[in-house]
């Protein structure tokens, strides 16, 4: 059984992972008392996602929703690798695994449900 939860955003606590995917960090920074941001929480297979928006969600959601993961290959130029790491290439590999991978898909959607709800 899959936990999912939200909570209050706190610039020491939670980082944002995702850089990629859009989210509202600048919009917070802006006015942080004016608007209230939440960061959401999947707890699944005894890992826990942290979100910074609901098309964070969906992203990973898309993610682990395909079966076979294309390539991650990427030119990179002069760069090391760790410099340019994706968020789903720093993500547990465990995960990917089929009963595993079943049980992520359906804690991000009920997520997505729940929070689009609340939105």
């Amino acid at each position: 059984m899959a936990q999912i939860w939200a909570e209050p955003f706190d610039g020491f606590k939670h980082q944002n992972q995702m850089l990629e995917v859009e989210s509202s960090t600048a919009d917070h920074y802006r006015a942080p008392t004016l608007l209230r941001r939440k960061v959401y929480f999947v707890r699944v297979c005894s890992f826990t996602f942290e979100f910074h928006s609901i098309q964070q969600i969906q992203a990973c959601l898309g993610y682990y929703g395909r079966k076979i993961q294309p390539s991650s290959r990427v030119d990179i130029g002069g760069a090391d690798h760790w410099e340019c790491e994706r968020w789903f290439e720093r993500l547990p590999l465990f995960l990917r695994e089929e009963p595993k991978r079943q049980k992520v898909v359906k804690a991000l959607r009920d997520a997505v449900k729940k929070f689009k709800g609340e939105v």
